[in-house]
């Protein structure tokens, strides 16, 4: 039944079973933190769960599209040009400026040698961790998120408005997280508050880029991919907080820069590519 609906209301059907999907591991890592079941792998069953929105979008693609649609989807997830470049080169940038920022505004030392390491997932070798971020995180939710949901949601209205449409349901997709990730489960009400407003910003950031690109999908999973490496890098303290800062500011220039409605020179991704 639900995928017979898939072709009257493909972007429903895709939200339920990405939630499904990813909420099937997830809700038993959260069981298992609150000790109300036997211990389970946390971490591993957050990384294997962030393959919900992939695995929704390649079911829902293939139902409506065959072969065809998920091949399309194959094809943006290696190609984009010099945009795959500036996927990786923003979130390198605003480390390095973040870097400077705080060596000249403290006497923090940087700690280079925690550079690409990750606290909930210390036991991974630094490639190893860089290469899981990337496929379960970066193409993992990508895939999902802008390769599928975002030229659906934007051929109906503008790109700015599709962005935040997409960033209610990408947040929520995350609620099991709050319950035994380290990063989210810290969080009062004001990082929480905090945590939303990130996600509607860098929501408009990736459809800039995904705009931009042609609709490439390495270049969005690549960005998602390399600005949790380098945020989370314990390097020094306070530099998740510059680059949050230079990355909103960045965001609110996106919108006059390039207007609501494509939030791109190159205009919205078509839908029927997608």
């Amino acid at each position: 039944m639900v995928f017979n609906k898939a072709t009257k209301a493909p972007i429903l059907v895709f939200f339920a079973l990405a939630y499904a999907l990813s909420w099937l591991l997830w809700w038993p890592a959260a069981l298992a933190s609150g000790g109300w079941i036997e211990p389970l792998p946390t971490h591993l069953l957050h990384l294997v769960g962030a393959m919900g929105p992939l695995g929704a979008a390649l079911l829902v693609t293939g139902r409506m599209h065959g072969r065809s649609g998920i091949a399309r989807i194959v094809q943006r997830c290696v190609t984009g040009g010099r945009w795959i470049a500036i996927g990786v080169l923003i979130p390198a940038a605003l480390f390095v400026v973040a870097v400077a920022f705080v060596s000249l505004n403290s006497t923090t030392t940087i700690e280079w040698r925690n550079f690409g390491i990750n606290r909930e997932f210390a036991d991974l070798p630094r490639p190893a961790y860089w290469i899981a971020n990337l496929i379960f995180y970066g193409f993992g939710e990508e895939v999902g998120w802008r390769g599928f949901a975002l030229p659906r949601l934007q051929a109906r209205t503008s790109a700015l408005r599709a962005s935040l449409l997409l960033a209610v349901g990408w947040a929520g997709w995350h609620l099991p997280l709050f319950f035994f990730t380290p990063g989210l489960s810290a969080l009062g009400a004001a990082g929480i508050a905090g945590w939303i407003v990130s996600l509607g910003l860098g929501s408009i950031t990736l459809t800039w880029l995904l705009n931009s690109s042609g609709g490439s999908i390495a270049a969005v999973a690549l960005f998602h991919a390399a600005l949790d490496v380098f945020m989370s890098s314990p390097v020094a303290p306070g530099i998740e907080n510059v680059m949050g800062a230079l990355l909103t500011i960045g965001t609110v220039l996106i919108v006059p820069t390039f207007g609501a409605e494509s939030l791109s020179r190159r205009g919205k991704v078509n839908v029927t590519a997608s």
